[in-house]
């Protein structure tokens, strides 16, 4: 059996783990070396610990490693799975402190907004000194991105690299399960066929037991999500505790408007349209929504490394060891070295024909087939008129961020900036963004060549 080197770039407390109590339940994977890479030894340290632990609750002989140095990590490897966030939530505050002076309000700021685009310019700078490593040291891995942005990220690879590159996102996730409850279905029997850019995918198909339940998914959401609310109100895991508090009334009503449902609910959404993160409605608060607390986020980070902590301390066992995260990278692993051709719902890649009134270059989410052969997307028709025109517009602001980024042009950076729905005053678009970026010229070199 083959030991395959799967590398983590980034030893983040909330994601590693997850990915890991996974990988351990795939056979081919069991003898497999597993590498947590990070500039920072202390997440290194903990995150070994807790995988040691799974490996030791599920039987595996999976060899976990940790390293500070990128090349060690890197060479030879398989996988490599990226999960950075340059500068990390002090970065993300120090340019959401710049977006508030200039009223500009965010509900999470990882896809759209300046926010978004000040930190796909800082991580697709560190993203590609990792690509160039892994053209030197791994030219046959498959990297897989779970950084945000997403699309712009993806992309950049896609297009600068010959690296097999897939992005991957849990979103569809959510209406999967939301599916699972209105048809009382199992996960293995529905289907849920999407497409659009990373969290603003927009529902083109869903299958029921082989039933094709799209007519009449509109009734069928909006009686779920009208019935009141009972059952669990919390959970220990952060991306379920995410899904039991998400709202779903504006995703209603763009559902009613378009005819088409957008997948990755109200917190997301908002972000891609001029009309609901004003002051008219607040900032959001007239649709029960908050802006992105960075302090939380900050708090949340505190609260992973606490967990993982107990969990070494043996005062608990890591829990849900026997349900799938909800990451998919496993699942995309298991089906190319098993070759078995299995659909994943919704990956990032370039679009290449698969919507037909979608550029060829956009970077996409939509669902693809993964074999041994690498991956195919599934042809997926047109989008709806309107539905292209909103979507095509923020792959033309991804793809110029990250043609920006490559770069250092601030042409691209500026024309990304005024095509994004959450600017509100042009006559100050060009000081917020010298703003930002000399506020993060630590990280931006190429924006400051002499």
């Amino acid at each position: 059996m083959k030991d395959y080197r799967i590398v983590f770039v980034g030893a983040s407390y909330l994601f590693c783990h997850r990915v890991f109590k996974d990988l351990v339940k795939i056979e081919e994977l069991r003898n497999s070396t597993v590498v947590l890479f990070d500039i920072n030894p202390e997440p290194i340290k903990y995150i070994s610990a807790v995988c040691r632990i799974m490996n030791e609750i599920s039987g595996t002989n999976i060899k976990v490693e940790g390293t500070t140095d990128r090349k060690k990590a890197l060479a030879g490897a398989d996988y490599v799975m990226l999960c950075i966030n340059v500068g990390g939530e002090l970065a993300d505050m120090e340019i959401g402190k710049i977006c508030s002076k200039y009223r500009i309000s965010n509900t999470v700021g990882d896809t759209m907004g300046p926010s978004a685009l000040v930190r796909s310019l800082r991580n697709i700078e560190a993203l590609m000194v990792i690509v160039k490593d892994m053209e030197r040291l791994c030219p046959e891995a498959w990297f897989i991105n779970f950084t945000n942005p997403m699309s712009q990220l993806t992309s950049v690879v896609q297009r600068y690299s010959k690296i097999k590159c897939v992005g991957l996102c849990h979103a569809i996730g959510g209406v999967e399960e939301m599916v699972c409850k209105v048809y009382g279905a199992e996960k293995k029997d529905i289907s849920v066929f999407a497409a659009g850019t990373n969290h603003f995918t927009w529902v083109k198909e869903v299958w029921v037991k082989g039933e094709n339940k799209t007519a009449a998914w509109y009734d069928d959401f909006i009686a779920h999500i009208s019935k009141p609310k009972k059952g669990k109100k919390n959970s220990k895991d952060w991306l379920e505790q995410e899904r039991l508090h998400e709202h779903w009334d504006i995703t209603a009503k763009l559902f009613k408007w378009y005819g088409m449902m957008p997948v990755a609910g109200d917190n997301h959404i908002v972000e891609f349209f001029p009309h609901f993160l004003d002051p008219n409605s607040k900032n959001g608060k007239d649709y029960g929504l908050n802006e992105r607390d960075y302090k939380k986020a900050i708090k949340s980070k505190i609260n992973a490394k606490n967990l993982l902590k107990k969990w070494i301390s043996r005062v608990e066992d890591p829990w849900d060891m026997d349900k799938p995260s909800g990451e998919e990278a496993h699942n995309i692993m298991m089906s190319i070295i098993r070759n078995t051709g299995n659909i994943n719902p919704a990956v990032n890649i370039l679009n290449n024909g698969s919507v037909s009134n979608l550029p060829d270059d956009y970077c996409l989410e939509i669902p693809a087939v993964f074999g041994q052969f690498g991956y195919k997307a599934l042809s997926l028709g047109a989008l709806s008129k309107p539905v292209a025109e909103v979507v095509g517009r923020m792959g033309s602001i991804h793809k110029l961020t990250a043609d920006s980024a490559m770069t250092g042009d601030r042409k691209l950076a500026m024309q990304a900036l005024m095509l994004d729905p959450l600017l509100k005053d042009f006559k100050n678009a060009e000081v917020l963004l010298e703003e930002m970026l000399q506020k993060q010229k630590r990280y931006l070199p190429r924006f400051f060549k002499k």
